[in-house]
């Protein structure tokens, strides 16, 4: 990409959906398999009180997606990933304003979909949204014995390289965003828009941002 390209990258969740698609294969699975549930309320609840922007939050949750889904194989996985993802395409937290954007975007440049989500999941949910032809830089689990392992986690300053990765120079680019987990690719980005963001990760945002645009979208 050349220095005077303007290029796109977008978040997935809070951006593209007002829901968190691990969040919600990880609840789906603890639906079926309630005695999971103990194990994961400590981490989880670590989370939550967490910084956003923080080291401990993204440790708890990686915590929290091995425990809840010891036990699967690469193939209920996968399965349950397109369910979910699918599902969530269709439903009604999906951001059409965002999708659109995001839509416009593919067609006029360079764009990127860069989420901590897990790539089956969030490639479910693209192309149920109508963006097969978008890149994506996601998280990947690793398949062991005892289940998955979340092991290239996507989150803070790793998305950087994944979008680097994807050709694109975040120098050059406009990034949308919904959270304080993403200040490091907001402070390189060349301008930032809040998308639905609380007052919390606006405020950090801003701190950092090059240049920063807020916007409610439904």
């Amino acid at each position: 990409m050349t220095s005077g390209t303007t290029a796109s990258i977008f978040d997935l969740d809070g951006v593209l959906t007002r829901q968190d698609t691990m969040a919600s294969l990880v609840g789906t699975r603890l639906r079926t398999h309630p005695r999971r549930i103990p194990v994961v309320l400590l981490p989880f609840v670590a989370a939550s009180l967490a910084r956003v922007d923080g080291a401990l939050r993204p440790a708890m949750h990686r915590t929290v997606v091995a425990r809840a889904l010891r036990g699967m194989t690469a193939e209920e996985y996968e399965e349950q990933a397109l369910l979910t993802g699918r599902a969530m395409a269709g439903g009604a937290t999906v951001v059409t304003q965002a999708v659109d954007r995001c839509r416009r975007a593919l067609a006029q440049g360079p764009t990127v979909v860069a989420t901590a989500s897990e790539s089956t999941l969030a490639r479910a949910f693209l192309d149920g949204v109508g963006l097969q032809g978008v890149p994506l830089a996601a998280s990947h689990l690793t398949f062991t014995p005892r289940g998955p392992l979340l092991t290239t986690h996507n989150i803070g300053a790793a998305k950087i390289d994944a979008v680097r990765a994807q050709g694109i120079s975040p120098e050059h680019a406009s990034f949308y965003t919904d959270s304080a987990s993403d200040t490091p690719l907001a402070r390189v980005a060349r301008r930032t828009i809040a998308v639905n963001a609380t007052r919390g990760s606006l405020k950090r945002l801003t701190a950092v941002a090059r240049s920063i645009t807020e916007v409610r979208w439904n």
